[in-house]
């Protein structure tokens, strides 16, 4: 048989009070924790929305704030009731830059089509000739600018109307980007990687002014580019032409996309915080502030969406364009124009697009773009209109001496045509005195 003392019991009356205590006191600290994480993830959650708000707000050339899409849907984005949202996207130095601050050296089309899991880039090159409203006909680069003339927002505006002559879509959004933009955003983003399948150098267009260290080139392999690298990459043309410029281009958003998109990059605030002051101060848009909400997260609903390349060129087996030189409002210009004299095939390659092939990612051709000779300065400009002109000057001589020829066999014809005749008068009257000779002498006998 036990026995217990009372102490014992006592001991253990406290120490089921003790471990109680300790219980209850755990569980203050607990909810206590939760409060104060509730209350910290709430506030960041708040600054996060008033920082998103502000900053969308002040990006849209519309004004109004996340707010007002408290009651609308993704399916209330333009487009998706026809199952196709067309974005442009336009990019250039910025203001006050030199160079052309305000031209749109990059004219791309981002189609979504969610119905089939794709998406679309269809690059226009920024010296396409085309007839911009208001102001007659010019490259269609200077259509941002010529808009932007006549009021902030503007530019957007009168590009979105000549996308849409030139591809027979209609332009739902336009979103423009300066060149501080990237450089900025590829810096927060600590980086991007971009596939090259050999060398790429650019040795002559940044040697005035000493940018990107005067002669800029990448090893092959996936190369990491910060901020000054992937600007540099995307405006070199000079050794290559303005299409494979379109081409790098369409690789480096590709690779911005992937990084913004990935997971480690969405949960950093400050890397967040970072990308949106830099949106806030270097990119313009159509959007109002909850349409790009709701595209966004559209856009992450999308399942890895296969990606449709297109580059509108005048590559001389399947181009659409070809080159000339012209006289402009701008003075003497190397200018590219449709085949054909019109925009037919154009609207019906931009119409069938997601017809193409589409691939998963980017990754340049192992035989390389197709490389087709432009101009790259005025005097190049100066060079092939002198080379026109003297190829006119020989056909001209060419037809001038034909027509002489002409004129010579002509006249030729004519001479042999009257001798013959001639000849052919006399051998009448010849046998027609014959003929009256005979019937004479008849008579006589």
């Amino acid at each position: 048989m036990a026995y217990y003392s009372l102490d014992e019991e006592k001991n253990q009356d406290k120490e089921i009070l003790f471990n109680d205590d300790k219980k209850t006191s755990k569980k203050r600290k607990l909810k206590k924790i939760l409060i104060i994480s509730a209350v910290i993830i709430l506030t960041l959650g708040g600054l996060l929305y008033y920082k998103a708000s502000s900053i969308f707000s002040k990006i849209s050339t519309r004004g109004d704030g996340l707010l007002s899409g408290l009651f609308k849907s993704e399916s209330d984005l333009k487009g998706m009731a026809e199952g196709r949202i067309n974005l442009l996207l336009l990019g250039m130095r910025g203001s006050n830059m030199p160079g052309g601050s305000m031209l749109a050296d990059t004219v791309m089309l981002i189609s979504i089509k969610p119905g089939e899991n794709k998406i679309a880039m269809i690059s226009i090159p920024r010296d396409l000739y085309v007839e911009i409203p208001g102001h007659g006909t010019r490259k269609i680069n200077a259509a941002n600018s010529l808009g932007e003339g006549e009021g902030s927002g503007k530019g957007m505006e009168l590009m979105q109307q000549v996308v849409q002559n030139v591809t027979g879509l209609p332009v739902h959004y336009v979103a423009s980007a300066n060149f501080q933009a990237m450089r900025d955003i590829v810096n927060t983003l600590g980086g991007i990687v971009v596939h090259l399948d050999k060398p790429f150098s650019e040795g002559s267009q940044f040697v005035e002014g000493n940018e990107c260290g005067g002669v800029f080139s990448l090893p092959a392999g996936d190369v990491k580019l910060n901020g000054d690298q992937a600007l540099c990459y995307s405006r070199a043309r000079y050794g290559s032409s303005d299409f494979d410029r379109a081409r790098r281009q369409q690789d480096v958003l590709i690779a911005m996309k992937d990084k913004a998109l990935s997971l480690g990059t969405l949960t950093d605030f400050s890397k967040v915080n970072d990308m949106a002051n830099t949106v806030g101060e270097n990119v313009r848009t159509t959007m109002a502030a909850w349409e790009m909400q709701k595209l966004f997260g559209f856009y992450q609903k999308l399942d890895n969406p296969g990606i449709i390349h297109k580059v509108i060129d005048n590559n001389p087996e399947n181009g659409l364009l070809y080159s000339t030189t012209m006289d402009t409002p701008d003075g003497a210009s190397y200018a590219l124009l449709p085949k054909g004299g019109n925009f037919d095939k154009i609207k019906e390659l931009c119409q069938n697009i997601f017809n193409e092939q589409a691939v998963q990612s980017i990754t340049p051709p192992t035989n390389g773009y197709a490389h087709v000779e432009e101009p790259k300065t005025p005097e190049d400009v100066k060079k092939l209109q002198k080379n026109a002109n003297k190829n006119s000057n020989v056909n001209a001589n060419a037809n001038t001496n034909t027509n002489k020829n002409s004129n010579s066999n002509s006249n030729s014809n004519k001479n042999s045509n009257a001798n013959s005749n001639k000849n052919s008068n006399s051998n009448k009257n010849s046998n027609s005195n014959k003929n009256g000779n005979k019937n004479d002498n008849k008579k006589k006998n």
